[in-house]
Order: structure tokens, then C-alpha cells, then sequence
């Protein structure tokens, strides 16, 4: 009855998905796999045939932890035998985790697995649907030959157009690992072999509700599977697939696996064999095929999007990401912050990355006590990295010099470049006051030259801003000199204010534009740029004066930092989850309503000698207040936006983006993301997204032998091409690296695991530097410098 053209294996690999809390709290899933693997080593003792695949280096490295010594003595015997393997993955990620963070906590698992005479040459995930390019490297430099990849078409898709389909990823350095991209993680579930409760979900065969014995069903979806592929092509003799004890994420081993794998080849061993294997196994079989096909690029996520929904936690992992590398490159012999705050530091960096966000009800049950604990457990993540770098950096800044304020002591100001390569950007410092010095020049104290400087204010007094000029690794300290207190202003012969205090006369403007530069209502000018802006219409022109060449796209949709919000109102039919998930592998529908904001007030705030400052005000759907602050400088080529918003709390799919209509060159638009710096729709796997890309330090827009840098520290997301919903393209299907980006803010746009709402108050920082002969590499090295700064701190001596 059941027959296939050819002899077929299925490679059966076990293992429990670690999605860490997806269904219960982070620490008792860290428990519950220590649990799995403890009963796993008891399983093997009753019968040696079983077989299983630790799908994270985290589970055994929190196992060797917490578990007592007979369980790892057990564990080291069984792997030794070859009824185990570890994936040298270290958990399933999201792009958000540095090149740093990733080689460190790689070094620091696998020494831990060395410790115990254990090791690995293969990795697998499951369920997230990309990595960025420099993944591959990371893997390859530790010895990671083989990966595994269950792809989760949950808004996603395979590279390559096809799944079951092994491939040599060739890494930026060009090393290559070999790839086997497969079936989701629950496949082996859904054919029944773990003769346990399942569910349609990939398949959809409609066999779950025919009258039949469950291994009827399992026979009749088995052959069906082989015989599908085999007429599609399919060219092997031998396929993996995944299964869990339970057809669910973090699931514990199961022998039902074994005992069907036995009921299944006694009846149909003739023409399919199943056979329960560990990925060290399976691999040793696939290193063995001839002519494997071998791609280079970036293996861009589907699932990038997701980490939009919490913006303000994503705001502080960023500064925490930041401060933990720029405090390393200060501490480069190690010897002023203790090793257990780097160590705390880097797991909390590496577990927020980790690619559960939330619970699984937080959209179709975002009051639930379970959904709102989890999203505090989520974000203790990013607050305790936070936490732990920022102990580490102001450590290093005591060690330097940093003190008390105090009434008695001189005060000075220093900062030091880690980096490098040099810097040049400004020291910001708040204080209350100036400890008695009312009227100086900021002075460099090992030259006694002057420095530019400007004094603004915040809430609680004046902020100094000092422009800074360092060469690698170079330290400056800074005095105040007090020099003669300037006349007393009377009225003079002219009253440039009038009796309202406003600064409006257009002759005493252009004066200060050929002085130092000057923002006004409508333009902000100086020896680099000229900026205009009209109401309504935004920003509508950048304009690089020693290039003599303007910045925007012509013909661009939006202008330079609009900001744009949609909103997909739900059809009659459809609830909160259903309005997501209909949307299939767009972000938005048909019906999706996008408003552009709407400039309608300018607001100067301040001219100096260091820079100028405007705010430029929105009317923007979905906010109670927006704004866009820009500080354009006038002793460097550089302009900072900030993007205020007080975002309302709407239930239905929102996204929220930032136009970045910059000119650039075809193939001139390049973005860094871990350990690789690549070109959009261009350094891709074919097959891959091409609507929206993650992002470690910005986007250049590279035209002839000049670049316009977008330094994003707050935003790790881009969107590309039209915002429209449409029917997806793919890499290779031709749309241009030069298309319309978009800083990418906000989105509650999943439907399981992500945040309902997105309201709150915000700030996103943006910087924009202009560069000139700069290759792609060192222009992502300028950018890295500019999100981290340097060490900036005041002291009294």
C-alpha cells in the first residue's frame, strides 16, 4: 500500500525547542532544561539506543551549573558515546547582539564545555528566520563547521526559494560553513513520531480531523511527505527532520520517539527508514554529497522587525551595548573593573537578544497578568546590561580622574578617545553651576589654547558643550580661565530684540550666518550646509556647500526626517491577532492608513558658536506631540536629529518610520550589522527579505567619493523600497540597493509574543556626518565611534 520511487532515510533529530520565555518565566525554563537534559542522561541509561540534540549551548551551560556532578559525569559518558550532540549556537538570537557580544559569550561556552572534556563542530537553530552575515563568521572562527536551520515561515521564508536544501554559506572573510536549511523545528510532531498530542500547522493535509488510528495518520503523511518532494525534485536519498516530546516550544525528551521509530521500520524499512540520530550524524552524512551549491551574504531575518515593538527597552540595550564595547576598549589590560561585571554585562546582553519577547498571548491578551510579568522579565535584560555596563564605564572614569563635585577644588573637565581611530565630536556636561566661574574660555591645558565651546541649558541648569579634536587613545583635560566680564548691555543705538525679546531682524541674522552660522524659521545655515524648510512640507533641502551638491533624492516621497505613521484598522471579521496575521509577509494591508507628518511650527532655540539649534514641529496621526530637534554644528561637517514623540496607545497594527531620502549612488547604500559591512539587495542569499534589514551602528549613502553617514544609536531597524503593502520581492528579483530608506521606529505589528501598544514618551537619536574618501569599512568604524563616544566626565581637583 505504502511505496516510494527509491529507498529513503529520515534523519530523526530530537531535541527541545529553547524558547526562553515564550511559555513561562525566563528562570524556570532555565530550570526546566536543566530538568530535560538531567532526565535525557537517565533515558540513555535505559536504553542506550536514544539519542538527543541540545539545541542551545546555553541549555548545557546552565545544566553543567546547576546540575550535581553524577549528572555531568553521566552527560560526558553519553556524549562521549556518541548519544549526544551540542550545537555551538549559543541560543536562538535576534540581530541585535554585537560582533563583541557574540565572539565573547562563544569563547566563554565553549571554554566552559572544554572544562569537562566536551566540545562541538555543529550548530542549530530553530524557529527565527535569518542571521546576519557575520554570524557566519563568528561560528566558523570557533569551529563550527555544520548548521542546522528550522526555519519558522511564521512571516517569513526560506533563502533559496526552497527549504530541505543543503548550501556552503561562504562568511565575509570568505571561510564556509555548510548549511542545511530545513523544516520547521515541530515537523517530526506534526508526521507523528512523538505519538503524542498534535496539531496542522505546516501541513494542513486536513488529516487531523479524518477517522484514523494516529499511526494510520503518521503512515499516510510520512509517505506522502517523501513521495511530494521526490516528485518535486528532491535530490537526495535522505532528509532530516526535527521532533520534541511535545508538539510545543520547550519540551522534554521522550523514549515514544524510539518505540515509534521501531513500530515504524519493522512495517516500512523496504522503502523509508527512520533513524533516530544526533546532528554529528547527520552532517557526517551530508559532508559526504558532491556538488554542493555555495552563497555568500547576508541571510537577512524576517523576524528583524520584532524588536521595534519594545522601543524604549531597545533604546537602553543599545546604550548598554554601546557602553560595554567602549568600556572594554578603556580597559583593554583589564585591570580596573572586576571580571564579574564584564561577565554580567555580556549575559544580559547576549539573553535580551535572545528571540522571545514576550508571552504568547501578548497581543490577543495583553492584560493578562502573564503577559505583562514577562515583559517586565524581558526588559530587566536590557536594564541589568544597562546597569552592569554602566558601572563598568564610570569605574574606568573614576580611575581616570573622575570625582565629587565639590565647592573647595578646581573644576576641569577631560575626555579620552579609546578608540582607534580619531574623534572629533563634543563633550556634553550638565551641571547646576559653574563653582564659581561666571564669565572664561575653555582652555586646553597641556597647549593653553582656547576651545570652542557653548553653554546651553537643561532642566536643572547650564549644560557646557566643548568641541573635542583627539587623536587615537589620546587624552585632554580642560580648564576654566575666567577673563574680563563683558561691558554691561544697555540699549545701545540699535535694539536688535525688540521690547518682546525677539531676534527677528534679517540683516543681524545674515551677520551671524558669515560669523559662525545661524538657524532661523526657515533655514539654518553655516560653512557646511544650508538647510531649508517650508510649512507643510518638512525639511526640503540639505545641501553640502563645500561639495556644492544637494543631499536629497529628487523626486523622493517624503523628506528628510519626516516623520510617517500607519495604522491597519481591523476588517469586520477580524480580531487583534487576525488583522496581523492576514497580512501575510507584509507589515501592512491594502487598507492601511499612512499619514505623513505635517510641519506647522518652527521653534529656534539656540545660535552659538559651537552650533544651532531648531525644532521643527509635526502634526502626526497616532501622537499627541512630535517634533524633530535638529543641532546643526558649525566647526564640523555634522547634524544631530532628535525625534520627539508622545505616541497614544492604539491596539491595532501601527508602524512608525523616519525618512531617509538621501542620495546615493546604485549600489552606494551600505549598512553594518554584526561583523560584516554590506550593500542592501545586493550582499544578500538569494530568496531573502528585502522590505527591512537590522542595523548595528547606521546607513551610509556612498555617492562618487563622499558618504553621508546616518549614525543610528536608538534605532536598530531600516525599511527599504515603497511602503505600501505589495506582493513580496525577493533578493535576486531585481528592486535597486538605491531605493527609499526609512529608519524604521516603531511597530506592534506581530501578533503573538511582541508588545500590544506602543505608547509612551520618546526620544530617537540620529547623527548625520559627512565624510570624504572613506571606503565602506572605515566609514562603519567613524560610525561605531560616534553611537559609543568617548569618556567624558568633569572633575575637581
Amino acid at each position: 500500500m505504502y511505496t516510494t520511487p527509491k529507498r529513503f532515510t529520515i534523519y530523526v533529530l530530537h531535541h527541545s525547542h529553547t524558547d526562553v520565555g515564550y511559555t513561562e518565566t525566563q528562570e524556570k525554563i532555565k530550570r526546566h532544561h536543566v530538568g530535560f537534559i538531567e532526565e535525557l542522561v537517565d533515558l540513555i541509561d535505559l536504553n542506550g539506543d536514544f539519542k538527543w540534540n541540545c539545541e542551545s549551548c546555553w541549555c548545557v551551560e546552565q545544566f553543567l551549573k546547576y546540575a550535581d556532578a553524577g549528572y555531568i559525569d553521566r552527560f560526558v559518558k553519553h556524549f562521549k558515546n556518541g548519544n549526544i550532540s551540542i550545537s555551538g549556537s549559543y541560543l536562538n538570537l535576534t540581530d541585535l547582539a554585537s560582533e563583541l557580544v557574540l565572539n565573547q559569550t562563544l569563547d566563554r561556552c565553549l571554554s566552559t564545555l572544554k572544562d569537562y572534556g566536551l566540545s562541538t563542530q555543529v550548530a542549530m537553530t530553530a524557529d527565527i528566520n535569518g542571521y546576519g552575515w557575520g554570524f557566519s563568521e563568528v561560528l566558523h572562527s570557533h569551529g563550527i563547521k555544520f548548521l542546522l536551520s528550522c526555519i519558522h515561515t511564521h512571516h517569513g521564508y526560506h533563502p533559496l526559494k526552497r527549504k530541505q536544501n543543503p548550501f556552503y554559506w561562504k562568511t565575509p572573510k570568505g571561510n564556509k560553513i555548510l548549511v542545511w536549511d530545513g523544516e520547521h523545528y515541530l515537523f517530526g510532531n506534526e508526521l507523528g513520531i512523538a505519538q503524542a498530542r498534535e496539531f496542522e500547522y505546516t501541513i494542513q493535509d486536513g488529516l487531523t480531523f479524518a477517522n484514523l488510528a494516529p499511526f494510520e495518520k503518521s503512515e499516510k503523511r510520512i509517505f506522502a511527505y517523501i513521495n511530494d518532494i521526490i516528485s518535486q525534485g528532491y535530490e537526495y536519498d535522505f532528509i532530516p527532520v526535527n521532533v520534541s516530546g511535545n508538539m510545543t516550544d520547550n519540551s522534554p525528551p521522550s523514549l515514544l520517539v524510539l518505540d515509534f521509530i521501531k513500530k515504524f521500520n519493522e512495517k516500512h524499512s523496504k522503502y523509508i527508514e527512520l533513524k533516530l540520530a544526533t546532528l554529528d550524524e547527520f552532517f557526517t552524512k551530508v559532508a559526504q554529497e558532491k556538488d554542493i551549491p555555495e552563497y555568500s551574504g547576508d541571510w537577512t531575518d524576517w523576524w528583524a522587525d520584532g524588536v521595534a515593538s519594545t522601543p524604549s527597552d531597545v533604546i537602553h540595550y543599545r546604550q548598554a551595548s554601546k557602553k560595554y564595547s567602549l568600556a572594554l576598549k578603556a580597559d583593554k589590560d583589564r585591570n580596573i573593573v572586576e571580571d564579574e561585571i564584564y561577565q554580567d554585562a555580556l549575559y544580559n546582553l547576549m539573553f535580551y537578544a535572545e528571540h522571545t519577547w514576550g508571552y504568547s498571548s501578548s497581543i490577543t491578551e495583553p492584560f493578562h497578568p502573564m503577559v505583562n510579568n514577562l515583559d517586565q522579565w524581558k526588559r530587566l535584560f536590557a536594564l541589568k546590561a544597562n546597569e552592569a555596563a554602566t558601572i563598568a564605564v564610570e569605574k574606568i572614569q573614576r580611575h581616570f580622574g573622575e570625582t565629587p563635585i565639590s565647592l573647595h577644588r578646581r573644576l576641569t573637565f577631560k575626555a579620552i578617545n579609546p578608540h582607534d581611530i580619531p574623534v572629533k565630536d563634543v563633550l556634553v556636561c550638565d551641571l547646576e553651576h559653574f563653582y564659581g566661574y561666571n564669565n572664561f574660555d575653555v582652555i586646553e591645558e597641556e597647549t593653553g589654547e582656547a576651545v570652542p565651546h557653548q553653554i546651553s541649558r537643561y532642566s536643572r541648569g547650564p549644560e557646557i558643550v566643548i568641541f573635542l579634536d583627539l587623536k587615537p587613545h589620546e587624552t585632554k583635560s580642560y580648564i576654566l580661565r575666567e577673563k574680563e566680564p563683558a561691558p554691561i548691555r544697555t540699549v545701545g543705538l540699535c535694539a536688535e530684540r525688540g521690547i518682546e525679546g525677539i531676534y527677528d531682524l534679517w540683516y543681524r541674522i545674515e551677520e551671524d550666518k558669515k560669523k559662525h552660522g545661524s538657524a532661523y524659521i526657515d533655514e539654518v545655515d553655516n560653512q557646511f550646509f544650508n538647510i531649508k524648510y517650508t510649512v507643510p512640507d518638512g525639511i526640503i533641502s540639505i545641501y553640502d556647500k563645500r561639495r556644492k551638491r544637494e543631499l536629497l533624492k529628487e523626486g523622493r516621497k517624503y523628506n528628510a526626517f519626516t516623520p510617517i505613521y500607519e495604522v491597519t484598522p481591523r476588517d469586520l471579521t477580524e480580531d487583534y491577532l487576525w488583522v496581523r496575521r492576514n497580512m501575510g509577509r507584509n507589515r501592512k494591508a491594502v487598507r492601511t492608513k499612512r499619514h505623513a507628518g505635517q510641519l506647522f511650527d518652527v521653534k529656534v532655540l539656540e545660535n552659538g558658536p559651537v552650533y544651532s539649534r531648531v525644532e521643527l514641529k509635526y502634526n502626526l496621526e497616532g501622537t499627541e506631540n512630535c517634533s524633530v530637534i535638529l543641532t546643526v554644528f558649525h566647526i564640523m561637517p555634522k547634524i544631530t536629529a532628535d525625534f520627539r514623540l508622545h505616541k497614544k496607545s492604539v491596539w491595532e497594527p501601527e508602524n512608525v518610520y523616519l525618512a531617509l531620502p538621501f542620495v546615493s549612488d546604485e549600489g552606494g547604500t551600505y549598512i553594518d550589522k554584526a561583523g560584516a559591512v554590506m550593500r542592501p539587495r545586493i550582499d544578500q542569499l538569494p530568496g531573502t527579505c528585502i522590505d527591512y534589514y537590522a542595523i548595528q551602528n547606521g546607513v551610509a549613502f556612498i555617492k562618487g567619493d563622499s558618504a553621508v553617514l546616518i549614525s543610528a544609536p536608538d534605532v536598530p531597524l531600516i525599511a527599504m523600497g515603497s511602503l505600501k503593502a505589495h506582493a513580496i520581492k525577493l533578493m535576486g528579483d531585481g528592486d535597486p540597493n538605491s531605493d527609499d530608506v526609512y529608519s524604521y521606529v516603531m511597530n506592534n505589528f506581530w501578533e503573538t509574543n511582541f508588545k500590544a501598544s506602543l505608547g509612551g514618551f520618546y526620544q530617537f537619536r540620529y547623527h548625520l556626518n559627512l565624510l570624504e574618501g572613506k571606503s565602506p569599512e572605515e566609514i562603519f568604524r567613524i560610525s561605531e565611534t560616534v553611537n559609543e563616544g568617548t569618556l567624558n566626565f568633569y572633575s575637581f581637583r
